[in-house]
């Protein structure tokens, strides 16, 4: 999918050729207007004809107007119905994701309790989550497309046992649907895990689990029924014999109505264009799933995923958020922050390649106070202020606070306007990103590699 800003400037986007309908629609306005130069100057020995025909002005404007307002309400309609295609593909793969992620997620944190007593077991069943969630996604992925390449990234394949390997390389020679597959792997994965005491949450809280699975399953046979299902037949026929009617009508319609070559031209090229461009769109939207420029980037979606799967492995993935000695538990004083929380992001993270930006946009007062992350660790305002509440016991902190929260928000109050800079976390360390990073490849090269044999 091409990646624009909507405030790019037009040149930019009228310009760009990647993914353009341009190019097009103009082989067929072009020589259209072409023809209609033509029959101007063959005005003269094209007299009689046109007489005999009856193609005059009047009579020309009246028939013009009976081609193009059908084909104009048509091809309106395709582009509609394309459109509504192309934001429900979108959705359907974003709640799909969602549903997916939202499972793993939950049946991570339903093994927090029993990772003392069986670490090993817990480790065992996390990384075979891991790995399968990944698989099913990016299989689900691939059905999408009109041509199933099983070409996407995919965490640590060749870190499955033989067995489950040969089992998912014999789905197509058994007909069988390898997402379905997948999806009863992990349950049977969950079943197994529940027996062995890895999983100790009761049986309705579980079940949770397998709703969300089942929901983002629906998802995709949702989307599959926008690739299964082609705009109807008979429209797109009716459509492209209508545009080809008005390719050769027009420049007859529009050279008897006007003289001016200038003019004529003109109102040949633009109706003609105009109206392939909208034809050449619904045809982009109509199907949002492959590898065209102007399609869903599922490869992206892929990528996303696996980030947010790699997240449940980390080593502070189980971390419990707690509140700190310089918390503020009184009514008034958390009343007073929601001033300052709105400018906590401008005033605690400014990235380094933005300060002077931001700083242009902050309160006059504070443009020379830069502070630094809180979430750095090799800050040292991180580090003094972690010291600070770990020796200190917290006296004085709540009045100090409170008063800078009333100086900052009289601030933020008087200049009328927040600044809020986005910034990401990125909960991964290198060294365990690049640890698990390196079994991401092609699920093709993963499932069809002759050196991982099936243990008979």
């Amino acid at each position: 999918m091409i990646e624009y800003s909507t405030g790019d400037p037009v040149w930019r986007l009228a310009f760009r050729c990647r993914g353009s309908i341009i190019p097009r629609a103009g082989l067929f306005a072009l020589p259209a207007a072409i023809l209609a130069v033509v029959l101007l100057f063959l005005d003269e020995q094209l007299a009689e004809a046109r007489e005999y025909v009856g193609v005059s002005a009047p009579q020309a404007t009246v028939l013009w107007a009976a081609v193009t307002a059908p084909l104009f309400t048509l091809i309106s309609f395709r582009t509609s119905v394309a459109m509504r295609r192309f934001w429900e593909g979108t959705g359907l793969l974003h709640a799909m994701r969602g549903e997916w992620f939202d499972s793993a997620s939950c049946l991570m944190t339903f093994t927090i309790s029993a990772k003392q007593k069986h670490p090993e077991r817990v480790s065992e069943f996390r990384h075979t989550l891991l790995r399968l969630m990944s698989l099913c996604h990016g299989s689900a992925l691939d059905e999408l497309k009109n041509n199933e390449t099983e070409d996407y990234e995919v965490i640590d394949t060749r870190g499955l046992d033989a067995d489950t390997i040969a089992i998912l390389r014999q789905c197509k020679q058994l007909n069988f649907n390898r997402v379905e597959v997948l999806l009863h792997m992990i349950q049977v994965l969950v079943i197994d895990a529940q027996e062995a005491g890895v999983i100790s949450v009761p049986p309705p809280i579980l079940s949770r689990v397998y709703q969300t699975l089942s929901r983002g399953f629906v998802n995709l046979l949702n989307a599959k029924k926008i690739k299964d299902t082609r705009f109807p037949f008979p429209y797109a026929q009716l459509s492209a014999a209508m545009l080809l009617i008005l390719v050769f009508f027009t420049p007859v319609a529009m050279s008897a109505m006007i003289p001016e070559k200038t003019w004529c031209v003109l109102a040949t090229f633009f109706p003609i264009f105009t109206l392939f461009c909208m034809n050449s769109t619904a045809e982009e939207l109509e199907m949002p799933f492959g590898e065209d420029p102007n399609d869903l980037p599922l490869s992206l979606f892929q990528e996303e995923m696996n980030s947010s799967l790699l997240m449940l492995v980390h080593e502070s993935s189980d971390h419990i958020p707690r509140t700190g000695k310089r918390a503020i538990k009184d009514f008034m004083g958390l009343m007073m922050s929601l001033h300052d929380t709105r400018n906590s992001l401008a005033s605690f993270y400014v990235p380094k390649k933005r300060r002077g930006a931001i700083s242009r946009n902050l309160p006059r007062g504070r443009r020379r106070a830069k502070r630094k992350s809180i979430f750095n660790h090799d800050d040292d305002h991180f580090t003094e202020a972690t010291e600070q509440d770990s020796e200190g016991d917290g006296a004085g902190d709540d009045e100090e606070v409170r008063s800078r929260f009333s100086d900052f928000s009289s601030n933020s109050r008087r200049n009328g306007e927040t600044k809020v800079v986005d910034c990401e976390i990125k909960a991964v360390d290198a060294e365990t990103r690049t640890r698990l990073a390196v079994g991401l490849h092609s699920s093709a090269e993963g499932l069809a590699d002759p050196g991982v044999q099936a243990v008979s």
